[in-house]
């Protein structure tokens, strides 16, 4: 096995190792706060949202 094949594999046992260890519920209050940001900064509501459906 060549030191590039080595390396590329490593990085790919990390990036596997990484995703395992994420935390599903940590990325959903993420993502709400980032919503909820992003909803203030424009001066926007849910019934905005849904008055666009």
């Amino acid at each position: 096995m060549t030191d590039r094949r080595f390396e590329d594999l490593l990085q790919q046992a990390s990036a596997f190792f990484s995703q395992a260890e994420r935390d599903p519920e940590a990325e959903r209050q993420a993502a709400i706060a980032e919503i909820i940001e992003t909803l203030e900064r424009h001066g926007l509501t849910v019934e905005d949202l849904r008055a666009a459906d």
